[in-house]
């Protein structure tokens, strides 16, 4: 089955290569946010919320990219500007997501945890016990993501992942913004009559 040109086969093959890179970066982040979910589930303590709505919008998201390929497949032309609005809300929505996972984490270093040095272990535990200290009697929930990530070297390297896949689709939503209504533009630039006559 041929791409549909739209009247711009270029610009329409672009599309599709959006749509199937963030078809892949939201799989991936589906996995690496459940992982992370799971180890944290497993021992019995709620996830962080970061993480949780996170995987929501994903979700989400996936779900509308796999039927908005069948609408594109099948040159729905007011589809375009449908797809447009709700693709700009995902922006909107991945923005928030980018935003809220990274503001926790942006500051660690994955190489530093699990170093065994004197002076990494001394800030590490002093890190730790305020932690503990500040979150006496608090549920796993209200810990921010910042605790969760920086346990490990694997947490960390995962939460950090999600982030610039978080960053990765806001770039690729914004592209797919404005591929959609140049797409609809050409379509009905092509379908238009030229004349008078031939209306």
């Amino acid at each position: 089955m041929p791409v549909p040109s739209y009247g711009a086969m270029p610009i329409s093959k672009l599309f599709l290569l959006v749509r199937v890179m963030q078809t892949v970066a939201m799989i991936i982040a589906i996995g690496i946010t459940s992982s992370f979910i799971g180890n944290i589930v497993s021992m019995g303590i709620e996830p962080p919320k970061e993480f949780v709505g996170t995987i929501s919008v994903v979700c989400i998201a996936t779900l509308y990219i796999m039927v908005s390929i069948a609408f594109y497949w099948s040159e729905a032309n007011l589809g375009l500007l449908v797809m447009s609005g709700v693709d700009s809300l995902l922006l909107i929505a991945f923005i928030v997501v980018a935003v809220t996972v990274g503001k926790p984490i942006s500051y660690l270093n994955c190489y530093v945890i699990g170093k065994s040095s004197t002076e990494i272990d001394a800030a590490y535990s002093y890190a730790f016990t305020n932690s503990v200290k500040n979150n006496l009697n608090t549920m796993g929930d209200k810990l921010s993501l910042g605790h969760w990530a920086g346990v490990t070297r694997s947490n960390c390297f995962q939460a950090k992942t999600v982030w610039g896949l978080s960053i990765a689709l806001c770039i690729l939503f914004t592209t797919s913004c404005v591929l959609l209504p140049t797409l609809w533009y050409k379509n009905n630039k092509k379908s238009a009559p030229k004349s008078v006559e031939e209306a």
